[in-house]
């Protein structure tokens, strides 16, 4: 609306727009246009905020994809340090194997039964740490699996998140 010559208020939209004179019909017409455009307009920016929306789910998801996937590798290197482990004990099982069988002293010998009670002990801590490490494994692979499926259990995404705050401090710490 504007202020006419005479002071009086008239509509932009009447049939005289900018001093031109419309055929009858026309104004409507340019009306219902542009009352068409604002809705299309708003049904644009409607679209634009649920496209909104759905790229910061993806990005969240995206977010714990990584999060989820920095977790498996640490269950990786963890396997891997248990691995090293049981070679490791392994290798000395063996050695105190040989150098058993190597010994020429009598069977009934203290030295003899320390060393085949040392070979037990190490022997049982080898079948233990194997038990262990299977089951930790097992543990990691079925988490990462439920974790890909978008399964996670809260109490494991909440301890998870402890940790990775844990490691974030020791981080800030360093």
């Amino acid at each position: 609306m504007s202020s006419g010559p005479n002071g009086r208020v008239r509509r932009l939209w009447g049939p005289h727009v900018l001093g031109v004179t419309l055929p009858h019909g026309l104004g409507l017409q340019v009306q219902r246009e542009a009352l068409f455009m604002k809705s299309e307009r708003h049904a644009a920016e409607a679209k634009l905020a649920t496209a909104e929306q759905q790229l910061l789910g993806l990005r969240t998801e995206a977010e714990r994809a990584r999060q989820t996937q920095s977790r498996a590798q640490e269950a990786l290197d963890m396997a891997k340090e248990k691995d090293k482990k049981i070679t490791e004990l392994s290798k000395e099982v063996f050695s105190l194997k040989e150098a058993l069988k190597d010994q020429p002293a009598a069977p009934g010998t203290p030295e003899v039964e320390a060393l085949q009670g040392q070979v037990k002990a190490l022997q049982e801590q080898l079948k233990q740490a194997a038990r262990d490490h299977s089951a930790v494994v097992a543990l990691y692979r079925s988490h990462l699996l439920y974790a890909i499926q978008g399964q996670m259990d809260e109490d494991v995404q909440r301890i998870l998140s402890q940790i990775l705050q844990m490691q974030r401090l020791q981080a800030q710490g360093r």
